[in-house]
């Protein structure tokens, strides 16, 4: 049975769920280091001389990496592609994730998305900031989602419950991922891997919603051809990572009416730069990257922790393991 002995914790976590992870963990020395404030990176960077196992706040760098002894490290967070870096499987060091840990709450942020593009919330801001009734024969005609189609592009813990949670309004629900597949609240699976068309699923979508990790695969997965072959009255929906997108396209598309509307909560630069087009177009939703907490969020992600000790102490299958195929090259 491999034994864990020094372990590095980055991630902040309640002193109630310290104690639980400690225990899970023992009979290992635990090291706790607050990922916040004055001088905490340099505490962080001593911390991890000679440790075997590290559970992270944020992504994986240099001077974790500089532990010889290094094994095993958890990220304790979804998007993951800044820490595939080619040493980590080089050196045969397992990278593993919390992805999923706010599934929910991404699923209902791209619901909200939906939503508000279909009433034109941003028309109705503007009408109620200027004190005007927005009455018009363009907007009585608006439809709502019912029965419309929705795309998921990445049938993964977010995609299925952005899925889940679209069928209650009765809509057909569209999926793209690596293989085509049984999966529930979901009418068709079109598979990359399977050699299917992802214009083709585009073409039948009023809404598309990215779900999907960023890799060598998924970069620019919506390029300026995929959203020629959306119609014109769709709505994109990023969940994703700005990488997913090119995003430059994508703006002459919104300006020139090949999509009808986007709401992007990630970006290719983040912050987005304040000379950015997006921020101006009346027919964008933007959000900073963040979503809502769900209650028990803190708990969920240390719950793929508690599996994966045990994956590594039995040398079982770990959860969300990162392998050569989530690989990110790095963009020029």
């Amino acid at each position: 049975m491999p034994e864990i002995k020094n372990v590095l914790v980055t991630a902040y976590i309640k002193p109630e769920n310290q104690k639980k992870l400690e225990q899970a963990l023992a009979p290992a020395n635990v090291t706790f280091c607050v990922p916040y404030g004055p001088g905490a990176k340099e505490k962080i960077t001593q911390a991890a001389k000679g440790k075997d196992v590290c559970i992270l706040n944020g992504d994986l760098d240099d001077s974790i990496l500089a532990s010889e002894e290094l094994k095993w490290v958890h990220c304790c967070r979804a998007g993951v592609e800044k820490s595939t870096k080619p040493e980590v499987f080089e050196r045969g060091i397992i990278l593993t994730s919390s992805s999923g840990r706010s599934a929910p709450a991404l699923a209902e942020h791209a619901l909200m998305f939906m939503l508000s593009l279909t009433y034109d919330l941003p028309m109705l801001t503007r009408a109620q900031k200027e004190h005007k009734w927005a009455v018009s024969r363009e907007y009585s005609e608006k439809t709502g989602m019912y029965r419309k189609t929705v795309g998921v592009i990445g049938l993964g813990k977010t995609g299925s419950e952005v899925a889940r949670l679209v069928k209650s309004f009765d809509m057909k629900v569209l999926a793209w991922d690596r293989r085509r597949k049984e999966a529930q609240n979901v009418d068709q699976v079109y598979g990359a891997e399977n050699g299917d068309n992802l214009n083709e699923l585009l073409a039948q979508c009023d809404y598309v919603v990215l779900s999907l990790e960023l890799n060598d695969q998924t970069f620019h997965i919506i390029d300026a051809a995929q959203l020629a072959a959306m119609k014109k009255t769709a709505f994109l929906v990023n969940m994703g990572r700005g990488g997913l997108v090119n995003e430059p396209a994508m703006i002459e598309a919104l300006k020139n009416g090949g999509i009808a509307g986007a709401g992007l909560d990630t970006f290719e630069t983040e912050p987005l730069p304040s000379e950015s087009p997006l921020w101006n177009l009346p027919n964008v939703i933007i959000t900073p990257h963040i979503t809502p907490q769900l209650p028990d969020k803190e708990e969920r992600m240390l719950d793929y922790v508690y599996q994966n000790i045990k994956a590594y102490r039995e040398n079982g299958t770990f959860v969300n393991r990162v392998t050569l195929r989530n690989m990110l090259t790095p963009q020029k």
